[in-house]
Parts: C-alpha cells; sequence; structure tokens
C-alpha cells in the first residue's frame, strides 16, 4: 500500500512539475498577431534590397534578388566554359509573373519565404498550420517552431530565433526545407548572410552579399513587359538551376 502510494504521489509530482514548467512556456508563444506585429517591427520597413546570392558549389553562378514596389525580380546568370546563361523573373508574393524566357521555369525568389508580405496569412498560403505551435532547437538555437511538433520534419512549419525572432528554417514539405545560418546587422536589420537549401540529403549553401537596403527603385525594374523584352535570355541547366525548382517549388 505504501509503495503503491508513494508511485502514485511520484507521478502526481512529476507531471504537476511539467505542467508547472510547460503551461507557462506554451502561454508565452506569440499569437498570430504576435508573430506579425514581430515581424513588422523587424523588418516592416524593409520595403526594399538588392541581395546577391553565390554558391560555392558552383563559383559561376549567381543569382541577383530585387525587392521593391511590392513585387521581386531576379536574374539569374550562369557561366559555362564556353558562354553565359542569363535568366529573369518578376513576381508578387508566392506567384512569378513574367520570366525570360517564357519556359525558364524560375522558382519564387529565396528571400520572399524569408520575409513575406503578409507573414502569418503568407506562410499559411504555404499549408503551415496556425493551430501548432512547439519549441525546440535549430542547431543550439532555441526556437519557437509555428507549424509543428519537434520531430515532424514534414509539415510545413517556420522556426524563429527565439530571442529576435529571426527565420532560422523554413520546411516546405517532405524533404524541403530552407535554413538560414548565419545573422548579423546591416543598415539596422539583422539579415541571413549564409543559408543552406534541403532536398532530402543532398544541400545546397549559398551566401548572401546585400547590396543595398531601403532603395529606391524604379517600377519598370519590376514591371512584366520589361522582363518579357529582355533580350539574351536562356534557360539554364547547371545543378543550381535545378535544384532550386527542387526545393522551391509551390503546390506539391
Amino acid at each position: 500500500m505504501f509503495v503503491k502510494n508513494l508511485y502514485s504521489y511520484v507521478v502526481f509530482s512529476v507531471l504537476a512539475a511539467s505542467l508547472f514548467i510547460s503551461s507557462p512556456a506554451r502561454a508565452f508563444f506569440p499569437s498570430d498577431e504576435g508573430i506579425n506585429e514581430t515581424m513588422y517591427r523587424n523588418y516592416g520597413s524593409l520595403t526594399s534590397y538588392e541581395a546577391e546570392l553565390t554558391f560555392p558549389s558552383e563559383p559561376g553562378t549567381i543569382l541577383v534578388i530585387k525587392r521593391g514596389h511590392d513585387h521581386w525580380q531576379q536574374t539569374f546568370v550562369e557561366a559555362g566554359s564556353n558562354s553565359t546563361v542569363e535568366a529573369k523573373s518578376v513576381g508578387q508574393y508566392f506567384e512569378s509573373i513574367a520570366q525570360c524566357p517564357v519556359d525558364a521555369d524560375m522558382p519564387v525568389s529565396v528571400l520572399q519565404f524569408w520575409a513575406p508580405d503578409d507573414p502569418v496569412s503568407d506562410w499559411k498560403e504555404l499549408g503551415v498550420s496556425n493551430s501548432t505551435r512547439s519549441y525546440g532547437f535549430s542547431d543550439d538555437t532555441p526556437a519557437f517552431i509555428f507549424g509543428a511538433e519537434p520531430g515532424d520534419e514534414s509539415s510545413p512549419q517556420i522556426w524563429f530565433n527565439n530571442e529576435d525572432f529571426a527565420p532560422l528554417k523554413i520546411v516546405l514539405g517532405p524533404q524541403r526545407e530552407i535554413s538560414f545560418g548565419t545573422y548579423s546587422k546591416f543598415a539596422g536589420f539583422m539579415l541571413p548572410h549564409t543559408g543552406t537549401l534541403m532536398v532530402g540529403d543532398e544541400a545546397l549553401d549559398f551566401i548572401v552579399k546585400w547590396k543595398s537596403v531601403r532603395k529606391k527603385f524604379s517600377p519598370s525594374d519590376f514591371a512584366p513587359a520589361a522582363v518579357k523584352k529582355s533580350s539574351g535570355c536562356a534557360v539554364p541547366s547547371g545543378a543550381v538551376f535545378e535544384f532550386l525548382k527542387k526545393c522551391l517549388k509551390l503546390g506539391n
């Protein structure tokens, strides 16, 4: 009888301690409104930028991303031994509007996933469930997990640094994710300078060089007609371009 009561007491104590520890933590997880407010506070004024992505695995490949006038523009340059191939696209939100060449099949800008226009709404559009919120570690960094429980590696989800709310990882679906590594301050913003795309067990590292922030671009830079009229475009065929398409595809 004493042993049974002792066992019951121990079980009750463990459960009570667990509830005492976890309940305040769960209550602290930001609401949808809190996530939006924090993201707007940190990145809301980042209305325009220009960044250059390079890829250590293919030194001759460059992806230049511009953001302005609620649109994004990409120029993908692939330097080969005999020639240089260039492709362009413009889009808004998670949709490509115009491409050169028209059959380039360029993916959405990778930076659009990192800092979308309407964070919670846009992430929900990617399939992230706002009914699931948890905690975990991204490498050694404590993180909020929006959209999945720890151990769930396939559901669409966003991982945030739990101190400054910088996006650390975005899982787009089974075996497809974007992670952002080194963050440092540039022009008043905490911005990522390294990252990795994952498709299954394959990884593609990239480096982000921020060329300008809050720069005034001409609306013509994001005009679909201007992209369609670009000359000299061709469909890239290198490994980096194919990897970007596989990782950043939507609707699957």
